[in-house]
């Protein structure tokens, strides 16, 4: 970084004596070497800074349809789950004719309530109604019981064909949708919250 000159300067003519002249020790300073560390370290810093990372949740969504593809099948309202969000958050649920108006459950009951539904109902379809005012938080911890339960239910698969080879049955995948709540579900809703009855 800095090097320094040492060498003897001229004796001076006016001075006699055995005394030995003194070595001044000239220093100069190297720039060059300074500047390169100098954004070495900057270089380094910015390559190792971590920036936040935005916060995204993934969904596998299906592939799009090919032309000349059938049209799909329409689902059986006993093997359709629908959970209903209201505007205040209230969470609901119905599945099947036998039910014949949305139940209301908490959220703590949720990822119990689709566990059994997709473990009784095979080829089971949940829909996810959402109201527009209700908050986005819920949508993604409702998302969030609907994936830990696949990923329980893989998980046994998994530990099943571990101990038994002949286990064939494939990964379970969740048949999942998120629409809009439509005016006829709001309306339902009015209804089973004052205590009546829907008739159909």
């Amino acid at each position: 970084m800095g090097g320094a000159d040492v060498g003897a300067d001229k004796p001076d003519k006016k001075k006699t004596g055995l005394k030995r002249p003194k070595r001044r020790i000239r220093i100069r300073n190297d720039l060059p070497p300074m500047v390169d560390i100098a954004f070495l370290l900057l270089i380094f810093y910015m390559v190792t800074t971590v920036f936040s990372t935005p916060l995204s949740m993934e969904i596998s969504l299906p592939p799009k349809p090919k032309e000349g593809d059938p049209p799909p099948r329409p689902v059986a309202e006993s093997k359709l789950l629908q959970m209903l969000v209201d505007k205040d958050d209230s969470l609901y649920y119905q599945i099947g004719k036998d039910m014949k108006q949305p139940e209301k459950v908490s959220f703590q009951e949720l990822g119990e309530t689709i566990n059994e539904k997709n473990r009784n109902v095979s080829k089971l379809v949940m829909v996810l109604k959402m109201d527009q005012v209700s908050s986005y938080g819920m949508m993604v911890d409702i998302i969030d019981q609907i994936q830990a339960v696949e990923r329980a239910i893989n998980t046994e698969l998994a530990a099943a064909r571990q101990v038994d080879p002949s286990v064939t049955q494939e990964d379970y995948s969740v048949r999942f949708s998120l629409q809009d709540m439509t005016a006829w579900d709001e309306y339902v809703l009015g209804i089973v919250k004052e205590g009546g009855t829907v008739e159909e």
